[in-house]
């Protein structure tokens, strides 16, 4: 007589077991059962996927490796024959995993005879989303959907979760609004917070102003998945109107999808900082303890430091252009002021004969050129960013 516990197991629901899982792993799993089953009914003669692991189960040992690598690699030549390709067959047979565990199967791929087979996959270069092409998108795109676009361009956080956040998860007491991304909603539970840009946070302000604490901001529907292939869809009709239709050869993929302004995001975020720092903002985790540690006013300091580079608007990006050249001409004009200052005081010294022609010489000297060629190039910096800032302000 089986234990009671044995039995409470085994009757326990598949559906349950999985639960618990990120909800694209569940969609992911359910996904690659149904392609399962499909395969079970046409490929063995109308016979359901219970009924192959029933009979797998009535094998033992040698012969049972056997058959469940013969099931498992029909099953991949069956998927490559309805045109799938090599990174979803993978994908498929990693997920049916938890399938045949749940019937009492366990798959272990090194105890096969021969490794399972799969086609060569083919990777291409990856198209890498240019500001150019972020502008350009946001002409064509519906007034109502551009604070969902720049957020996501300048968090790196997926379309996903940015569907899932509701005002309630909102701050908006700092110098930049901070949104928390919420553990349960996250792929690799594991939750963290962003920050918005400047020019992202006065869109967001603006829907702020009719949600309630739990409504919704970006999606309109709790079915996340239908939420975000529809706003897949609608961003795909957009680039089509922006001429952005290009796809990859291997995989018919779109070159630009909501996704690649994760990448735009990483990249920008890698270059001011460093990749630790990116892989922790777009929650991927990373390894750069001593941002865990930071308190938020440090944590924003860093990402005040990149949001320059995350500005979008060309008007916008030309101002704090003119700010930085305006700072730099004030730096090098302090600069010079304490410049002749110090040629006052060495001529002040000369005169009254403290110091020598030859020390005179040595104080005057900055990377082997004379006070008088340095000032020279001074003025030339400060009359060139003089006509930068003119040009930038005619714009």
């Amino acid at each position: 007589m089986s234990s009671f516990l044995i039995k409470n197991k085994s009757e326990k629901s598949f559906e349950s077991k999985i639960s618990k899982l990120a909800r694209k792993t569940q969609e992911s799993i359910r996904a690659s059962n149904k392609s399962f089953a499909r395969f079970c009914l046409e490929y063995y003669d109308q016979r359901t996927s219970q009924d192959i692991f029933d009979e797998i189960n009535t094998l033992k040992d040698k012969e049972k490796n056997q058959a469940i690598r013969e099931v498992l690699q029909n099953w991949i030549d069956w998927q490559y024959e309805k045109g799938s390709l090599t990174s979803g067959v993978r994908q498929y047979v990693s997920k049916i995993k938890r399938l045949f565990s749940h019937n009492g199967i366990l798959i272990h791929e090194s105890d096969f005879e021969e490794k399972l087979e799969y086609k060569p996959t083919i990777k291409e270069e990856l198209h890498e989303l240019t500001l150019e092409e972020i502008q350009n998108i946001l002409k064509f795109a519906n007034p109502k959907k551009i604070g969902f676009y720049l957020a996501l361009s300048c968090t790196g956080a997926r379309p996903g979760e940015l569907l899932q956040v509701r005002k309630k998860d909102i701050d908006t007491s700092k110098k930049r609004i901070k949104i928390r991304i919420e553990a349960e909603n996250v792929k690799t539970r594991s939750g963290r917070s962003i920050w918005l840009s400047k020019e992202a946070g006065s869109y967001l302000m603006v829907k702020l102003k009719n949600l309630r604490d739990e409504d919704l901001v970006w999606a309109k529907h709790e079915n996340f998945s239908f939420a975000e292939k529809n706003e897949s869809s609608i961003f795909s009709k957009v680039c089509d109107k922006a001429g952005y239709t290009d796809r990859y050869k291997s995989n018919g993929n779109r070159k630009i999808t909501l996704y690649s302004f994760r990448s735009y995001f990483f990249g920008k975020a890698s270059d001011t900082h460093r990749e630790g720092y990116a892989h922790k903002m777009i929650g991927h985790g990373g390894y750069l303890p001593q941002y865990d540690r930071m308190s938020d006013e440090k944590k924003l300091e860093w990402y005040l430091q990149l949001e320059p580079e995350l500005v979008i608007d060309s008007t916008k990006r030309n101002q704090l252009e003119i700010k930085r050249l305006e700072a730099e001409k004030s730096e090098l004009e302090e600069t010079k002021i304490q410049r002749d200052n110090l040629l006052k005081r060495v001529k002040r010294l000369e005169e009254l004969g403290a110091i020598s022609g030859q020390e005179m010489e040595l104080m005057s000297k900055k990377k082997h050129i004379t006070i008088e060629e340095l000032q020279e190039q001074m003025q030339e910096q400060m009359a060139n960013m003089a006509k930068a800032i003119q040009e930038l302000k005619k714009e």
